[in-house]
């Protein structure tokens, strides 16, 4: 627990988050920052310039986070949200936390369709909704169906939705294509599970332990979804249709073949912010 000794001012509560938190996270100050002006429903920038004193309640409150973030729970789980392409989303225990290399998916997919009106969009496992919500606001009219095995997930993505005024993104409960029937697509985008869970450190398993297993994990080294997708994707695919993957640090090579083998052309890569090759992408043509 924080030393009960603290004072009762945001500066002294933030000290010793601080001092809890730099265990388990790389900018813990930030984070002890983040927590207490959620609580005070205040802007991170006041502790830096007014001297903000705490009550009782909302001190145990922070005590509490703190001791949660501290086990390892994800700081968008304990405020509820997270940015992301400087929008906020709601975020539970029910959806992945949105990581930065995502937004990879739709830089790929707004290069490609950038000059096209109303593109046919599928979305695979949509969990939060991020991706659809973000192409609808991006791309010129989009036409977007958004998939998810997980009730709770779709929940939250309508959610997500309504919180950013957009009522044309049909969300559909469905296992994978399962419940696409006759359609054809001008993209089919996803961020499936890839997560070899063998191959994790104890130290990495703890980052992520709180997060839904069947959003991370996928068998065959983690290209099961991957190869399931790639394969499957050609059926649902207008001709000179579009596939946009994001994948682990370790399946470009196996993705590049696997797409070539499934008839892809103009396949290529796109590397996240640490040089490692992240999405892949290709068009599908028919002979």
């Amino acid at each position: 627990m924080i030393e009960e000794s603290a004072l009762n001012n945001a500066e002294s509560l933030i000290q010793s988050g601080t001092k809890k938190l730099s265990s388990i996270s790389n900018v813990p100050r930030l984070e002890a920052e983040v927590l207490l002006s959620y609580l005070l429903d205040i802007t991170p920038i006041k502790f830096h310039t007014d001297n903000i004193c705490i009550n009782q309640k909302v001190m145990d409150k922070f005590k509490s986070m703190i001791d949660s973030r501290s086990e390892g729970i994800p700081m968008a789980y304990l405020i509820g949200k997270k940015e992301f392409w400087s929008m906020d989303f709601i975020i539970n225990e029910s959806v992945l936390v949105p990581r930065p290399e995502t937004e990879l998916l739709i830089e790929n997919a707004i290069e490609i369709f950038k000059n096209f009106e109303s593109p046919k969009i599928l979305e695979l496992g949509t969990g939060s909704g991020i991706i659809s919500i973000v192409l609808q606001k991006e791309l010129s009219n989009p036409r977007i169906t958004a998939v998810d095995i997980s009730k709770e997930a779709l929940r939250i993505a309508k959610m997500n939705a309504q919180k950013h005024k957009i009522s044309e993104i049909q969300f559909i409960s469905s296992d994978w294509f399962s419940e696409i029937m006759h359609e054809e697509f001008d993209l089919i985008i996803s961020n499936p599970p890839y997560v070899d869970r063998s191959k994790l450190s104890k130290e990495e398993l703890i980052s992520i332990v709180m997060e839904p297993d069947i959003a991370l994990y996928s068998e065959n080294d983690g290209t099961s979804d991957l190869e399931f997708i790639i394969k499957k994707s050609p059926q649902y695919l207008k001709n000179g249709g579009w596939l946009i993957l994001e994948h682990g640090y370790d399946q470009s090579s196996y993705c590049i073949s696997e797409m070539k083998k499934a008839g892809y052309s103009k396949i290529n890569n796109s590397k996240d912010i640490q040089n490692i090759t992240r999405t892949i992408f290709g068009m599908f043509a028919y002979e």
